[in-house]
């Protein structure tokens, strides 16, 4: 990989990952949130909600850095080196 190509890479798949942190962030807390619930049988205070939301975080930055420098390498050598 060349070095321009090397920088696009990495320059893309940490703004992918930026990018799609909130939304991952949001989905993962809603599905701890609901389980949560569900074991418990009732409503979760909001103290327990920003619990499950801040445990959320490294779950989520773990999963969306992984798939986006995944998903840019597959596509990156697709389009790019493999012609």
């Amino acid at each position: 990989m060349t070095t321009g190509l090397l920088i696009w890479y990495l320059a893309t798949s940490i703004l992918m990952a930026a990018i799609l942190f909130r939304p991952v962030k949001k989905f993962i807390f809603v599905q701890k949130v609901r389980k949560a619930e569900g074991k418990l049988k009732r409503q979760l205070s909001e103290e327990e909600r920003q619990e499950l939301e801040k445990k959320s975080v490294p779950v989520t930055a773990v999963i969306v850095v992984t798939f986006a420098f995944v998903f840019n390498k597959i596509l990156i050598h697709n389009y790019f080196i493999a012609k």
